[in-house]
């Protein structure tokens, strides 16, 4: 079994301001207890992140952090991500239209039966997380623009400059992230898992 990630992207961060407020989640995260102060080798890679306090249980839906969770290279921690990034979601996507209601079919065969017609979409996400396309996607469909934020993506999707990964964690509680949010400002936050 591989490693696996929770994210929770703030999807209203402007890139100006990601950095102040990552400082302020690592500050809030430390006081509560949910992680420890030191930066650690608990990430994947050569990443330094920020392994689970004592009271790493206030932010998930289970009683232990590191139930099940750490490999056995010690994966458990949590990094901030500061940077452009697309957040997904393992599994097959569907996606419908803000404008015209239009959606997506989920694939019943292969990874990308319902992309060769979505295509678009996808390259606009692409082109979104290469710094060279709007935070908009275009439909198939109807052929109107609408930001990536107001598309009905299942299982979520984010554009977002900001970005907490919590390697091997459990899924976060509702109370947690309504107090995440609040931190950040009442910011949008939307949230997902996946496996590396």
């Amino acid at each position: 079994m591989g490693d696996a990630y929770v994210w929770v992207a703030d999807v209203d961060a402007r890139p100006e301001e990601a950095a102040v407020l990552a400082g302020r989640v690592m500050d809030w995260l430390e006081r509560r207890g949910i992680v420890r102060s030191e930066l650690t080798n608990c990430l994947t890679g050569d990443e330094l992140g920020r392994a689970p306090g004592p009271y790493a249980a206030r932010a998930v839906t289970e009683d232990e952090v590191t139930a099940g969770g750490v490999t056995a290279d010690g994966v458990c921690g949590v990094g901030m991500e500061i940077e452009r990034r697309v957040y997904v979601c393992a599994g097959f996507w569907t996606a419908t239209c803000p404008a015209c209601g239009a959606t997506t079919e989920p694939a019943e065969r292969g990874p990308d039966v319902w992309t060769r017609a979505w295509a678009p979409l996808l390259d606009d996400l692409y082109a979104w997380f290469g710094g060279t396309g709007p935070g908009s996607g275009a439909c198939v469909r109807c052929g109107e623009r609408a930001e990536f934020t107001a598309w009905a993506i299942e299982p979520p999707v984010a554009v977002a400059h900001l970005g907490l990964v919590l390697w091997n964690w459990p899924p976060l509680g509702e109370s947690f992230l309504d107090e995440l949010s609040a931190v950040l400002g009442g910011h949008r936050l939307v949230t997902g898992s996946t496996t590396a």
